[in-house]
C-alpha cells in the first residue's frame, strides 16, 4: 500500500507550514510526508485513514501525526453537496523533526519533544483537558507570526509532549521503506479503493485505472501490496467496522451493510476471521 507523497510548502520566511483551511471539503488523498502535522479539525464530520486505522472524525479533534504516516480524512456526502451549510474547516501545522536546527533537539532541554517525535510514529490523538487548551493555543498561531509564532509553536509542542493526555491512534503501525518509491499506477487504485470500499469494487473498473486487463492487475496488486484485491477491500470493511461497533447503536447487520458486505452472514465470517471473534464479541469488549 503507497500513498501519495505530498510535498509540504516551505515558505523562505517560515520554518514551518501554517495554514487555516476552509473548503467544502478536504480534497488530499491518502497521502505522506516526512514533516510532522498538528492536524485540528475545527469544523467537519467524516471518516478518517491514519496508519492502519479507519475511525470516524468530527469537529474539534486534534492529532499529531509522526514523519511519513500515511493518512487521509474523506469528508461525509453532505460536505460535497453545492448546499452545505458549512464548510470543512481546519488549522494544519506541519514540521521537519529538525525545524529549528537538529543542534536544538539535542539539548537536554528538548529532550521531552525528541520523545514526543518517537511516541508519534503512530499518530496521537489529544483527549481532554488537553484539546481544549491546545485547540485555543491554535487559533492564537494564526494571530503571530516571526518569533513570536515560533515561541509559541515551542511552546505547545511541549505542553503536549509534557501530557498525558493523549491517545496512541495506529499502535500496529509498522513505517515501510516502500513509502520512499513513487509508483503513481497503485496511487491511483489505492486513493479510488479508499474513497469507495464502501460500494461494490469490480475488479475490472479498479483494473482499468491502473491501465491494465483484470489478470494482469491482480497479480501485481498482489505482488506490490501483498494482498489481493478482495482481502485489501475486506480489511478496510473490517476497520471501519470495528470502528462502528464500538461508537454506534447499530445492529451488528445495519453496520455490515454500511461497511459494504452485502449480507450479515458474510459479514460476521469475515469479521471472525480477520478479528478472532465475533462483531458481537467485539462490541462487547469495546464497551466495557
Amino acid at each position: 500500500m503507497r500513498p501519495n507523497r505530498l510535498k509540504v510548502p516551505h515558505s523562505p520566511g517560515q520554518s514551518f507550514d501554517l495554514r487555516h483551511e476552509r473548503v467544502a471539503c478536504f480534497t488530499h488523498p491518502w497521502h505522506f510526508h516526512p514533516e510532522l502535522e498538528l492536524n485540528f479539525v475545527v469544523v467537519s464530520t467524516g471518516t478518517r485513514f491514519i496508519g492502519q486505522r479507519v475511525q470516524r472524525f468530527e469537529g474539534g479533534e486534534i492529532v499529531l501525526l509522526g514523519p511519513n504516516l500515511p493518512h487521509y480524512w474523506k469528508n461525509d456526502a453532505a460536505y460535497a453537496h453545492p448546499e452545505s451549510p458549512q464548510p470543512a474547516e481546519a488549522i494544519v501545522v506541519r514540521f521537519a523533526p529538525d525545524f529549528v536546527g537538529s543542534a536544538f533537539f539535542e539539548l537536554p532541554e528538548a529532550a521531552a519533544l525528541r520523545a514526543l517525535w518517537a511516541k508519534s510514529i503512530g499518530g496521537l490523538m489529544l483527549l481532554e483537558p488537553l484539546r481544549t487548551g491546545v485547540a485555543a493555543a491554535l487559533h492564537r498561531l494564526l494571530t503571530l507570526d516571526g518569533f513570536e509564532q515560533l515561541m509559541a509553536l515551542l511552546t505547545l509542542l511541549q505542553r503536549i509532549a509534557t501530557s498525558d493526555a493523549v491517545e496512541v491512534i495506529s499502535p500496529n503501525y509498522v513505517p515501510s521503506q516502500l513509502l520512499t518509491r513513487h509508483n503513481e499506477r497503485l496511487n491511483r487504485v489505492i486513493a479510488y479503493l479508499m474513497e469507495h470500499f464502501t460500494e461494490p469494487i469490480a475488479t475490472g473498473q479498479v483494473a482499468d485505472l491502473a491501465g491494465m486487463n483484470p489478470a494482469a492487475f491482480c497479480r501485481y496488486f498482489k505482488a506490490q501490496t501483498g494482498q489481493t484485491l478482495t482481502q485489501f477491500v475486506t480489511d478496510l470493511r473490517i476497520r471501519y467496522a470495528c470502528e462502528l461497533l464500538g461508537k454506534s447503536d447499530e445492529s451488528v447487520a445495519e453496520v455490515g451493510f454500511r461497511v459494504g458486505f452485502d449480507n450479515a452472514s458474510h459479514f460476521i465470517q469475515a469479521f471472525k476471521k480477520q478479528q478472532n471473534q465475533t462483531p458481537t464479541g467485539y462490541r462487547k469488549l469495546s464497551n466495557r
